[in-house]
């Protein structure tokens, strides 16, 4: 009898892990960015699975302003324009000679939880840190890659990297790589 107890305790736990786990799901796919600025704007977000919880963020894009200063933040609309940085460091990357960039980050899977979309922005300073006067260049719809269960949550309060436009900017967990 007391085997069958802790069977079925043992069971009912990893029961509830995998119920949890469950409502993570990040798919791998590629989501396109559509331009907001410029005309010949175009990119695309590629996400792919890094190991146990983790999942590679590759930005590639093109028609961007030549020799300029981009960020990527995880953006949550519904929740008064939050934003969270997507990577390490100051999410930046620089552009070449022709307006081509690329952006590389490893991202836990529990950092999509809340967001409904990717975005690139445009630094016209050339200043990552500041958020003064940013313009959203490319914009990439999240739902393709997530499930019903990871939109459902919203950012977390307090949470590292979390801002509203505007603000000073946090780190977030993971590396990051800018072209």
């Amino acid at each position: 009898m007391v085997k069958q107890r802790m069977f079925f305790a043992v069971l009912f736990f990893f029961a509830l892990i995998l119920a949890g786990s469950s409502a993570l799901a990040i798919e791998e796919g590629t989501i396109d960015l559509k331009g907001r600025l410029w005309e010949n704007v175009k990119g695309t977000a590629s996400i792919s699975d890094a190991g146990e919880n983790q999942k590679q963020i590759a930005i590639n894009a093109s028609g961007l302003q030549p020799n300029s200063t981009y960020t990527v933040w995880f953006i949550n609309e519904k929740a008064g324009k939050d934003m969270s940085g997507v990577g390490a460091g100051d999410y930046s990357f620089k552009t070449d000679s022709q307006g081509n960039g690329r952006y590389t980050a490893l991202v836990s899977e529990d950092q999509f939880t809340g967001w409904d979309a990717i975005e690139v922005a445009f630094h016209p300073d050339g200043n990552a840190k500041n958020m003064e006067n940013i313009k959203t260049a490319l914009k990439g719809d999240l739902e393709k890659i997530t499930s019903d269960e990871s939109r459902a949550g919203s950012p977390e309060s307090g949470k590292s990297g979390t801002k509203e436009r505007g603000s000073e900017r946090g780190g977030t967990s993971g590396g990051a790589s800018g072209y």
